[in-house]
C-alpha cells in the first residue's frame, strides 16, 4: 500500500489537505472518506488499510476545512456548502486521476451528514454510500425557539462555542479515548455555532430529500451512541428511497464504531457489503 499527501485550494483560498492510499495492484474502485467533527483523516488509517489491502480500493481522505492539517480558522464554518464544495473538488481529482473507476463515499458523524448531503446532490456520480453514525438528528429534545435562536447565532457569530462534547463517549476503549484526548490535530473545544447551524439546517432538509436517494446505502450506528442520536440513522433507513439499503445497529457500541472493541465485526460488515458490488 502506497501513501501520498497532497492539497488543493478550496473556497476563500483555503488549503485543503488530503491523503491517497493506493493498493499494490490495479484498484477495483475509488472511495472518498469524510471524517467527523473536530478530528482528521489520519484517525482512520486502520479502516483505510482494510479497504486498500483487503478490497483493493484506492482511498482518498481529506481533512475538512478548519480541521487537522487543512487551513481555515479552527472548526469555523461560513456555509455548509463549503464542506460539500470541498468534496466535489476532491471527487474531481479522483475522476481525473482514476477515470472509469466506480466511486464510493464513506462518512462518519458530521462527515456522514456532509457525505449524505453531497450524495443527494451528486448521486449520479456515486456507486454507493456508507454512513457511520451520521449526525442528522441534532435537535431532539431541544425547544423549537432555542433551535431557531441557535440558527441566528450561527449565522452572525459562527465561531461562538455553544456545545461541549464528552470525549468519553467516543469509544468504550479507554486507549482510544486517551489517544483522542492527546491528539494535537483533534479539536478539543466546544462545537461552534456555525457548524451547529449547518448541521441543523441540513438535517431539516432531509425528510423531503431522502426519498429521492436511489444509490446503494450502508448505514452503521452504535446502539449506545451518546454523541449522535441513533434515531437519525433509523430515520434515514425508514425514509431513504434506496432499494439497496442495509442498516446495522450495533447493540452496546458507542459513537465511533470503527474504534470500538468490536471494530473487526464492523469492518467485516463493510467489507461484506462492498465485496459483491466491486468490479
Amino acid at each position: 500500500m502506497a501513501h501520498t499527501e497532497s492539497s488543493f485550494t478550496g473556497n476563500y483560498g483555503t488549503r485543503i489537505v488530503y491523503d491517497v492510499w493506493t493498493p499494490e495492484g490495479p484498484p477495483r474502485a475509488a472511495l472518498v472518506l469524510s471524517h467527523g467533527f473536530g478530528e482528521h483523516a489520519r484517525r482512520y488509517d486502520h479502516v483505510i488499510a482494510r479497504l486498500v489491502d483487503d478490497l483493493g480500493l484506492v482511498v482518498y481522505a481529506l481533512d475538512h476545512r478548519g480541521h487537522g492539517r487543512s487551513g481555515g480558522k479552527r472548526v469555523e464554518l461560513k456555509a455548509w456548502s463549503d464542506f460539500t464544495d470541498d468534496l466535489e473538488r476532491l471527487f474531481g481529482i479522483v475522476a481525473e486521476e482514476r477515470p472509469g473507476l466506480d466511486r464510493y463515499l464513506l462518512g462518519h458523524s458530521m462527515g456522514g451528514a456532509i457525505a449524505l448531503s453531497y450524495a443527494l446532490e451528486h448521486q449520479d456520480q456515486l456507486t454507493g454510500l456508507i454512513l457511520s453514525g451520521p449526525a442528522v438528528d441534532v435537535t431532539s429534545g431541544t425547544p423549537a425557539v432555542v433551535v431557531a435562536l441557535g440558527k441566528v447565532v450561527g449565522r452572525i457569530a459562527p465561531s461562538l462555542p455553544v456545545q461541549a462534547l464528552d470525549s468519553n463517549l467516543v469509544s468504550r476503549d479507554a486507549d482510544v479515548v486517551a489517544r483522542y484526548n492527546a491528539d494535537p490535530l483533534v479539536h478539543h473545544g466546544k462545537v461552534p455555532a456555525g457548524i451547529a447551524r449547518g448541521l441543523v439546517v441540513n438535517a431539516e432538509s432531509l425528510p423531503t430529500r431522502l426519498p429521492g436517494l436511489r444509490i446503494p446505502l450502508l448505514l452503521l450506528h452504535g446502539g449506545e451512541d451518546g454523541l449522535v442520536n441513533v434515531n437519525g440513522s433509523r430515520m434515514i433507513a425508514a425514509t431513504a428511497g434506496s432499494q439497496d439499503l442495509t442498516y446495522h445497529e450495533y447493540a452496546g457500541l458507542f459513537h465511533e464504531v470503527f474504534n470500538e472493541p468490536e471494530q473487526q465485526k464492523v469492518l467485516d460488515d463493510v467489507a461484506s457489503w462492498l465485496e459483491p458490488r466491486l468490479g
